[in-house]
C-alpha cells in the first residue's frame, strides 16, 4: 500500500515563521525612504490570509491591494506583474472569471515550492516595478 505522503504531498507555508518573517521585512523596509508605506500578505494554499503586515503610514487602499495581488499571484500561478501584461496585451480578461478578489498589478507573486503552488505574497503602496520587486524577493525568503 502507498504512502499517502507520496500521493498528497504536505508541503506547507508556516504561519508563525511567515508571520515572524512579515514582521522582520516591516521593520527592514520602514526606516529606507524609498520603500516606506508599504503593505505585505501572505496567502496560503486555499488562499486564506496567513500574514499581513503594513507600516504606519500605509493608507487603506494599498492594504486592500496587497490582499488581492497575493491571492491573484496565487491563483494564477504567475506573477501579478504577469497578468498585467496579459490584461494589458488582451490575452487575458479577468471578468470571465467572475472573481472581484482578482487583481492585474505588479507586486504579487506565487510561492511554488516542488511545481505546488503553497501561497502567494502581494505587496502594494510603492511604484509598481518596486512593489514587484520586493514581493519577489520576500518569496526567497520564503522558500530559502
Amino acid at each position: 500500500m502507498p504512502d499517502n505522503d507520496a500521493l498528497c504531498p504536505q508541503v506547507h507555508l508556516n504561519d508563525s515563521v511567515v508571520c515572524q518573517q512579515v514582521a522582520r521585512f516591516l521593520q527592514e523596509t520602514e526606516s529606507d525612504l524609498r520603500t516606506r508605506g508599504l503593505a505585505v500578505a501572505v496567502v496560503g494554499p486555499e488562499g486564506e490570509l496567513i500574514a499581513f503586515g503594513a507600516h504606519a503610514r500605509c493608507p487603506p487602499l494599498p492594504r486592500q491591494l496587497a490582499q488581492r495581488k497575493a491571492w491573484s499571484a496565487l491563483r494564477f500561478r504567475r506573477p501579478t506583474a504577469t497578468l498585467a501584461q496579459e490584461v494589458s496585451a488582451g490575452t487575458l480578461r479577468l471578468a470571465v472569471f467572475n472573481d472581484p478578489k482578482l487583481l492585474a498589478m505588479p507586486g504579487g507573486e506565487p510561492v511554488i515550492v516542488e511545481g505546488l503552488a503553497i501561497g502567494g505574497v502581494g505587496i502594494s503602496g510603492l511604484p509598481p516595478a518596486l512593489d514587484a520587486e520586493l514581493a519577489a524577493r520576500f518569496v526567497q525568503r520564503l522558500i530559502a
